[in-house]
């Protein structure tokens, strides 16, 4: 039994098409019932499945997209190229990756025939690139709650912790972790100011500005009290020598009583959690399926050496022209 894996990055609106919904009339025409109105323009918002098939005859690379246990089309090739092994890897580990889709429908005057009506039919998927729908790391041990995604708050001293966020920058420069927020007293020249740290892997990656972290402190302490520790979605982008950190949080005002009272928990330790944990070691690895070298690159410069704190994966086969996989020390 597969459970949901909203994939990460969805930014709340529908930008990538799918293809192939002209095949799936049917089916896209039963998502709407009754409601259907043959006269005017209909559309609705719904979860969408992406499924990846290895078996298709003409595309081992092809993912279709399922609304309602119905599919609906399938991704572009080139896309689907791109996303099926990382979505593979969430399969094999018992998760079905899904999207918000916008499904529009109507029925139209068929072009040869005036006195025949055609249902056509478009869908749109929230899918972000493909080094942005998982986390590069695993999600905390301890017993914790993931804060609801919202704004984007910027952590401020990263530079005082790059030698631990330099390991930590994908290939790409870009990508999603988890991190944990914590109260700590920092200690001023005549005071001491509370802050909220930024931790990924348990290691400090910088603080909140006073601000930002008066906001957030309640939300971290009412959470402490029911013995959980708070994480949330960051996106750390950069290089060797310089990152940036940003927390992706809903406003503590903006949590309802209801998620106040009981926050979704899990543990990465935990027996019933370890596929969790284990999907996510398995996302970062399948993560580096995005670097494959495409076979029309020229061979890298002579002399040319990875950055700091990167050598030959010997797990991975030599990719083609010379170039090689990479993995962090």
């Amino acid at each position: 039994m597969t459970r949901a894996f909203d994939l990460w990055g969805q930014r709340g609106w529908c930008s990538q098409e799918v293809a192939g919904e002209s095949h799936y009339a049917k089916n896209i025409r039963d998502l709407f019932g009754r409601a259907f109105d043959p006269d005017g323009d209909n559309e609705l918002t719904v979860p969408a499945q992406l499924i990846p098939e290895p078996t298709n005859r003409y595309d081992p690379h092809a993912v279709k997209v399922l609304c309602s246990g119905k599919q609906v089309g399938h991704l572009p090739k080139e896309q689907a190229r791109e996303f099926s092994p990382v979505l593979t890897a969430l399969i094999d580990q018992g998760w079905t990756p899904q999207v918000q889709a916008r499904v529009w429908a109507q029925e139209r005057e068929d072009w040869d025939d005036p006195r025949r009506r055609t249902f056509v039919a478009s869908v749109r998927i929230d899918l972000a690139e493909p080094h942005m729908i998982v986390p590069t790391n695993m999600p905390p041990s301890e017993l914790h709650t993931v804060l609801p995604a919202g704004r984007f708050i910027q952590v401020t001293g990263e530079e005082k912790h790059m030698s631990h966020l330099a390991s930590l920058i994908s290939p790409s420069g870009e990508s999603w972790v988890y991190v944990t927020l914590h109260e700590v007293e920092v200690q001023r020249a005549r005071s001491t100011r509370t802050l909220v740290e930024v931790r990924i892997n348990g290691l400090a990656a910088g603080t909140l500005s006073p601000a930002m972290s008066t906001e957030n402190l309640p939300v971290i302490g009412h959470l402490r009290d029911k013995g959980l520790t708070t994480a949330a979605r960051a996106v750390l982008k950069g290089n060797r020598v310089k990152a940036d950190v940003a927390v992706n949080l809903a406003k503590a005002s903006e949590l309802s009583d209801a998620w106040l009272d009981s926050p979704p928990t899990a543990r990465g330790t935990n027996p019933a959690e370890r596929a969790e944990s284990s999907t996510s070691q398995e996302m970062a690895t399948a993560a580096r399926w995005r670097f494959v070298v495409p076979p029309e690159w020229p061979p890298p410069p002579a002399g040319w050496v990875p950055p700091q704190g990167w050598r030959p994966d010997p797990s991975w086969p030599p990719a083609p022209q010379g170039w090689q996989f990479w993995v962090s020390e």
